[in-house]
């Protein structure tokens, strides 16, 4: 399937039906203007002699302009080369010059950044701006109006194995890796969230984490099935306004999402009765998030995904029906990931890659197969051999599984403490952790220690108008941990430090312990 084909068959089955609203810019288009404008822009990049395999930037946040280039670049095979906008300059600079784009768009915002790396971008041969006041000699909106509104023909010589867009993620490493995202990739998350969020043409949806992200292809879902997508900049109390004002079906949130939009004064004074799912990804909810956020939307669906830019958003899911079931009578379900997505198998495996036992106790790496799973890395030919060695991606995601298939991540492969011979799962000693009341958000990492290699060390932040001392801390875990697995120190922070996603950055905690070893684990 070529993914830009969702512009032109909703064109025609929904033609007048609003379509997109970006809420940043006061703004809407219909499926009609839309595909126009998809086409226009198609035909802007095809006037500039780009062929399939050739990419184009942008630097911008969330915006209408955002997804017309998706559509457009998916129509011709040009490649799109999303930009993280929180970089700097010099890692955007380096981000690009992995990349090689012909042709950037940059908005207004970003205008002066750009300019202050341009120079060392000698293949970028146009940039185009978008918005007001950018400077640029080619406008956007002045570009694509000359051209054509008709479908280009290169939308029938592009489909499944064709390269989509370039993900360019830091994961756990901070080195930026692009993943090559295909046109079956994306297809195959459409299909995996149709199921497991149930879309329908009526759904409404707002997307609000950054678009950079392999997050984009979240309204790609509700796009597929003619649904109405709300373009928003993450603001926590202009969500609960935008939930109100267009009747807002369903979203996704990440932990720290959550937690600021429950936290705007006068919650309850907004309308989300039209909610029926809150979907929630970039890692776990802390039990207290999740229980907190189920009695603020009472009634309301929630939907766990568990994956990673390498395998399009999803490998696995708790469903609603799961969630009530914690709620009801099993508690301990609401601390699993789910079970493997529709269209993707998932196994837990020890370091010879053989599975584990299903005894929901022994740990093991969780690994993917399936149409969603990321052609490689760019430019990188050695760790794509090593992350899709066998045909299977390895997550680097630390897990056991039970009889029933579900499975509980207990850690990141890179994350794991070893103290004195003993391994230790920060996840399990930050699940502790945040049933203090006063904890808002932790973080549990290994530190230099002389005797033990690593010891415990936990990074907490602390709720508004709540106090803890570390003595504290330390002394609530000990009924729940074994002595080497509870904290030895604490340490309290006014936030934890996060990619632009959400994710947390343990490497920028742990960089001030161990930025002076040559190795970043310990060893007794």
């Amino acid at each position: 399937m070529n993914i830009g084909l969702i512009a032109s068959r909703n064109a025609h089955r929904y033609c007048n039906k609003i379509a997109l609203v970006d809420a940043n810019a006061g703004r809407q288009v219909t499926w009609r203007e839309f595909n126009d404008r998809v086409n226009r822009l198609s035909h802007a990049l095809l006037s500039r002699q780009l062929t399939k395999g050739d990419r184009v930037a942008i630097y911008s946040r969330n915006s209408l302009e955002y997804l017309e280039l998706f559509m457009a670049c998916a129509k011709t095979g040009i490649v799109v080369e999303p930009m993280n906008w929180r970089f700097t300059p010099e890692e955007v600079a380096a981000t690009l010059r992995d990349g090689t784009p012909r042709v950037i768009l940059v908005s207004n915002e970003y205008a002066d950044c750009y300019r202050s790396i341009s120079s060392g971008l000698p293949f970028i041969e146009l940039v185009v701006g978008i918005g007001n006041g950018h400077g640029f000699d080619t406008d956007y909106d002045a570009w694509i109006a000359t051209c054509a509104n008709s479908e280009p023909e290169t939308v029938h010589t592009v489909g499944d194995d064709d390269l989509y867009f370039i993900c360019y993620t830091g994961g756990t490493t901070g080195v930026a890796k692009g993943a090559m995202i295909t046109h079956k990739n994306a297809y195959t998350t459409m299909v995996n969230m149709t199921v497991a969020e149930q879309i329908t043409s009526n759904d409404v949806y707002i997307i609000m984490g950054q678009m950079f992200h392999i997050a984009v292809l979240l309204p790609h879902g509700y796009m597929f099935h003619g649904a109405k997508v709300i373009i928003l900049n993450f603001d926590p109390r202009r969500v609960l306004q935008v939930i109100q004002e267009h009747r807002v079906t369903t979203l996704l949130a990440i932990s720290t999402m959550m937690n600021y939009i429950m936290d705007v004064p006068g919650f309850g004074n907004f309308d989300t009765s039209t909610l029926r799912l809150i979907s929630y990804g970039g890692g776990p909810f802390a039990s207290t998030t999740l229980e907190r956020a189920m009695r603020m939307f009472p009634g309301i669906g929630f939907l766990q995904y568990m994956g990673q830019t390498e395998v399009s958003i999803m490998s696995a899911w708790l469903g609603p029906e799961d969630h009530v079931r914690g709620l009801e009578d099993n508690p301990g379900l609401l601390h699993s990931c789910g079970r493997e997505a529709l269209l993707c198998d998932v196994r837990v495996v020890d370091e010879h890659d053989q599975d584990v036992p299903r005894d929901g106790k022994t740990p093991g790496e969780m690994i993917v197969r399936g149409g969603n799973v990321m052609r490689g890395y760019w430019n990188m030919p050695e760790l794509t051999a090593e992350t899709l060695r066998g045909g299977w991606c390895h997550t680097g995601d630390i897990a056991t599984w039970d009889a029933d298939g579900y499975m509980y991540v207990v850690d990141r492969k890179k994350d794991m403490i070893v103290s004195g011979g003993e391994n230790i799962f920060s996840a399990r000693v930050e699940e502790i952790i945040y049933r203090h009341p006063a904890v808002k958000e932790c973080a549990v990492i290994g530190v230099p220690h002389p005797v033990y290699g690593e010891t415990v060390k936990a990074c907490v932040v602390l709720r508004e108008g709540y106090t803890a001392t570390a003595e504290e801390i330390i002394e609530s875990c000990r009924p729940h941990l074994a002595s080497y697995q509870k904290p030895t120190s604490v340490e309290f922070l006014d936030a934890l430090p996060k990619s632009p996603t959400g994710k947390l950055l343990k490497r920028v905690l742990r960089e001030k312990h161990w930025g002076d070893h040559s190795r970043r684990v310990g060893g007794a």
